[in-house]
């Protein structure tokens, strides 16, 4: 398999969307319920997600999906990892403050960024060739990257999008999420291999 063929099919899988299961009828009631579950927490995922890919010719020069983490999307993760974790109350309970006290001055982001020469993937470098910026109410904010260090398993449990070709970012904005969340926000990831910008929609 040549070095082409095999950027090609890592883009296919990197953007494709989530395939969807459909309820056995002839399964328990339990089990259908579970899937329902899942899907919602899938649908919720993409309604705050997007993603690009910047093309040289028949190459990609760099690609990325992203999942802005208003409060209804870490509801939602909250409520699933409860579940997988089984945390008690107070366990839930500490979670929730925590991400509360964050958002009051940070909005953060999730990204599955991908670029075929690993020398570009240097978001975090002191030199890095990328620029990250959050267009929100009229206002600019830049992004401060930052690799998350979790398995895939667990990574793909909360952004079903995820892969094994792309790397896991958090990127941190100083600006409070409720101000971002009131309406729509743009996500630009910018540097000279080129430049991609998605919108996050409003809750």
């Amino acid at each position: 398999m040549t070095l082409r063929s095999v950027f090609l099919m890592a883009s296919a899988v990197f953007l494709s969307g989530c395939a969807t299961t459909k309820m056995d009828a002839s399964a328990p009631a339990s089990e259908n319920t579970k899937v329902d579950v899942s899907r919602t927490y899938e649908q919720d995922i993409e309604r705050y997600s997007a993603g690009d890919t910047e093309y040289s010719g028949f190459y990609n020069n760099f690609e990325f999906k992203a999942t802005i983490l208003n409060s209804h999307v870490r509801s939602a993760m909250l409520t699933k990892r409860t579940a997988y974790y089984q945390w008690t109350d107070a366990q839930a309970s500490s979670e929730r403050e925590k991400s509360n006290q964050e958002m009051s001055s940070q909005t953060k982001v999730f990204m599955a960024f991908f670029t075929p020469n690993p020398k570009n993937d240097n978001l975090m470098d002191d030199k890095t060739i990328w620029r990250i910026y959050l267009d929100a109410g009229g206002r600019r904010y830049e992004g401060k990257p930052k690799r998350i260090r979790l398995l895939l398993a667990e990574l793909q449990s909360l952004y079903p999008y995820m892969n094994r070709w792309a790397t896991p970012y958090e990127v941190t904005f100083d600006v409070p999420t409720a101000a971002v969340e009131s309406g729509p926000s743009t996500y630009t990831v910018t540097g000279p291999l080129g430049t991609r910008s998605i919108n996050f929609v409003g809750l």
